[in-house]
């Protein structure tokens, strides 16, 4: 079933007198995405990743364990393995979403323009106009040049290793 069908239920309506059956539908809407920076594993330090692995000691095993027992142990051996590795990787942007071209003049530039050009429609008269295309030919050109900075500097970058397997 689709997961923002949170269920269907006909039962509480009141029949209408004929032979269709009211049915109930409640939305749920999706969650909402988790914008915590990650570890972006691709550009790691792998040398520095495999000897911290190496070097790694996970916490001593349990004994004649019970399942709940195991079930604490494992996420915290888990958490001490992620705590070791991690910082050897940089991180991702906040959200897949987001701009790595994005700056803050373009901000300011950007509530520069929607201001004009809310006054524009408010005005309706030519100088108010004049303004707002103006304001929008230097947010463009300012869109365009960030693009183009960003794209000659990851151009510029040596390009990525492929295999992130740890070497024996």
């Amino acid at each position: 079933m689709f997961p923002a069908l949170g269920s269907r239920d006909a039962s509480s309506l009141p029949s209408r007198g004929s032979d269709h059956a009211p049915v109930l539908i409640s939305l749920r809407p999706p969650s909402p995405y988790n914008h915590k920076p990650r570890p972006y594993w691709q550009e790691a330090d792998w040398p520095c990743l495999t000897t911290k692995v190496r070097n790694w000691t996970s916490p001593p095993p349990l004994d004649n364990s019970s399942p709940n027992q195991l079930h604490r142990w494992i996420p915290s051996a888990l958490c001490t393995l992620t705590t070791t590795i991690e910082p050897t990787a940089p991180r991702s942007r906040s959200s897949p979403m987001s701009k790595a071209w994005w700056n803050p003049l373009l901000t300011s530039l950007q509530k520069e323009f929607t201001k004009t050009t809310r006054r524009a429609k408010k005005l309706r008269t030519p100088d108010p106009r004049a303004i707002a295309r103006q304001s929008r030919l230097g947010y463009c050109k300012a869109i365009n040049r960030g693009k183009a900075s960003y794209g000659a500097q990851f151009l510029a970058k040596p390009p990525r290793r492929t295999s992130g397997r740890l070497s024996s």
